[in-house]
């Protein structure tokens, strides 16, 4: 199925829920009932799907794993606490969709975080390879959108565009002393991206205890650009080029894996109000499983490796009836299809070989997560909450990539789960400003011997801080910083090669980020 028809089926899929969910009344009806807010119900909803196929999700990594929590400002500014009481800004959808129960009238709210990721890889002591190596991350936009509507005083329902999962890590293919960066191999310019569209519903069931939540339709895409090692290919006689003589990390192609595909699952929140003070919430989010289809298109590159005149393996190229000196890249031409391979080598390019164009396939599991918070209002204008986060990238425990015509293949991951504490607080500096801060601490889902370009992740502080301004009576605005930083942790270029032959050393990891939301109020 191609991302055009996936993106088709998905807005039926959105569509369809949000009609179920309704129970029968239709935009048309409640249009006449309150037309402003019809307006900003199908901007809503155009600007979710106008995300989603643009491929707006996030592309930077971020918290844990490949995970996401900034999806609302007013929520980051606060650490991600926010699951006991929530924002009044519709992003409950996501962070816990009880909390749209009691809400009164229509919220429109849509917002962006950008990250800026920043990080270098240092080799160890003992080597001679050069200094570090930076990641060439760009600014990344994180981009949100909510609605949400209360259709009396225990009912509420809403429709949310978030992304709870994003990858992105760009390494150079060379160090700047001009040597082929290793790290290169396990990939110089990766990206997952998802988007989440929930249509929800939300109801007070006592006047201390609401549920809500709703099915969640994502959309994921997946590219992997990697170098091929020439050391490793198999020779026809037994053995690999680098039994032959090849040195380990010699690129003789480029690899670059295009897919896309969708996956279904559901949010679900409950809030429980101990006391005027204090409150408690709930979240779950279960696991989303997304089957990938796509393009596998391998590019071969000149591998600066010549096999020596008395090798074995040496061809006769001009004809004399003597063995020459032959570029490795003769030797593996065949592999490659006319559309793949160097333009010096066309004429003996084959056909359908293992290294042409061809389809391919993967498949992710977005993990569950579980979410439970307490909220105290110590004063009436000092608000203090604490949340723990469970998520399971246990199910991380490999990357199975299919293909047409090259053997399968499964990339080890074994994932640990994570856990997370945040604590926030909100503060009513006067009638239509308050000021917000958080701290959360996130542990490492990559283990110890996954530690790599590939996912460069460690455990991780969270230091936030953020305002809240009620510009008008409908407008608020959220403004938001987070300064990521991240433990260095020692890695390898090549976790999946024996360690004398690829570089050990540091990634050191940091981000800032830069949240803002506008929300009106009807």
């Amino acid at each position: 199925m191609n991302r055009s028809t996936q993106q088709t089926l998905s807005t039926q899929l959105v569509f369809e829920a949000w009609r179920t969910v309704g129970k029968g009344w239709r935009t048309a009806d409640l249009w006449e009932e309150n037309g402003k807010w019809g307006t900003s119900l199908l901007f809503l909803v155009a600007v979710l799907l106008g995300i989603g196929s643009l491929g707006g999700a996030p592309n930077e990594a971020s918290a844990q794993g490949i995970g996401i929590y900034e999806t609302g400002s007013c929520a980051m500014s606060q650490g991600g606490a926010v699951v006991a009481t929530g924002c009044e800004d519709g992003s409950s959808v996501f962070f816990n969709p009880s909390q749209l129960s009691g809400t009164d009238g229509p919220v429109a709210t849509v917002g962006t975080a950008v990250l800026d990721i920043n990080g270098d890889f240092s080799y160890g002591a003992e080597s001679s390879t050069g200094g570090p190596v930076d990641l060439q991350n760009k600014d990344a936009p994180v981009p949100h959108a909510y609605f949400s509507y209360g259709l009396s005083g225990k009912t509420s329902v809403g429709i949310g565009g978030y992304a709870p999962y994003g990858l992105g890590v760009k390494w150079p293919k060379r160090s700047e002393n001009g040597n082929v960066f290793a790290g290169a191999f396990e990939g110089f310019d990766n990206e997952v991206q998802s988007f989440y569209i929930q249509p929800t519903v939300s109801y007070q069931i006592t006047p201390r205890l609401s549920v809500g939540g709703g099915p969640v339709v994502a959309v994921s895409t997946i590219e992997i650009n990697q170098f091929q090692d020439l050391s490793q290919v198999n020779l026809p006689s037994g053995g690999t080029f680098g039994d032959a003589g090849v040195p380990a990390s010699t690129p003789f192609a480029t690899m670059t894996l295009d897919q896309s595909g969708t996956g279904f699952g559901g949010n679900v929140g409950l809030s429980y109000k101990i006391s005027s003070r204090l409150d408690l919430g709930l979240r779950y989010t279960s696991p989303v499983t997304v089957e990938y289809d796509g393009t596998a298109s391998p590019q071969q590159v000149e591998s600066g490796f010549t096999v020596p005149a008395s090798s074995p393996l040496a061809q006769d190229l001009n004809g004399d009836g003597n063995a020459d000196p032959t570029p490795a890249g003769a030797l593996v031409a065949s592999q490659f299809g006319p559309e793949s391979v160097l333009d010096q080598y066309e004429a003996l390019a084959g056909q359908n070989g293992p290294l042409s164009s061809q389809n391919s396939g993967t498949e992710i599991t977005f993990p569950m997560q579980v979410v439970a918070g307490i909220s105290f209002q110590a004063t009436p204008r000092l608000r203090l909450e604490t949340d723990y986060q469970f998520t399971g990238w246990s199910s991380f425990e490999n990357l199975p990539l299919e293909f047409e015509n090259l053997e399968d293949q499964k990339k080890p991951l074994d994932y640990n789960d994570t856990h997370a504490l945040r604590v926030g607080a909100e503060l009513d500096v006067i009638e239509a400003v308050s000021l917000r801060g958080g701290y959360a601490y996130t542990s490492s889902a990559v283990p110890d011997k996954g530690m790599s370009p590939f996912v460069p992740e460690s455990t991780r502080n969270h230091y936030t801080v953020g305002v809240g301004w009620d510009a008008t009576e409908m407008v608020t605005v959220d403004v938001s910083y987070q300064r990521l930083q991240q433990n260095k942790r020692e890695g390898s270029l090549r976790p999946a090669l024996p360690e004398a032959s690829v570089s050990q050393g540091q990634f050191n990891v940091g981000a800032n980020y830069l949240g803002i939301g506008a929300s009106l109020h009807f």
